[in-house]
């Protein structure tokens, strides 16, 4: 009679006290953007001077990467096709050759 009774108890889920942490993106990006313009203003001008460099020489690096990989893609592009060609041409060679000794163009 027991094991009737606990085959028909529908089990319940656990309850956990959780509380959600709520994350405000937009407050984050203001607060980083405060952290870099406190930190910028504080320094000297050689140190802003090296900043400055430095940022023109990742802007610099992305677009010589961006150039490399452009170069990269545009000559892959090229060796596909031109594989593709000479697969195509020995195809339809091949079928040509195939067809004339089928139909023995030679002699009519």
């Amino acid at each position: 009679m027991l094991e009737r009774i606990k085959f028909m108890k529908v089990n319940r889920n656990k309850q956990f006290d959780y509380t959600p942490r709520y994350y405000d993106a937009r407050k984050e990006r203001i607060k980083n953007m405060q952290k870099a313009y406190d930190a910028e203003s504080n320094s000297t001008p050689t140190e802003q001077q090296a900043r400055l460099r430095e940022k023109m020489k990742n802007a610099w690096n992305i677009e010589s990467t961006y150039t490399n990989q452009s170069r990269s893609a545009n000559i892959r592009l090229i060796i596909i096709l031109a594989a593709l060609l000479l697969a195509t041409y020995f195809i339809l060679d091949y079928v040509d050759i195939f067809a004339a000794e089928v139909i023995d163009l030679e002699n009519p």
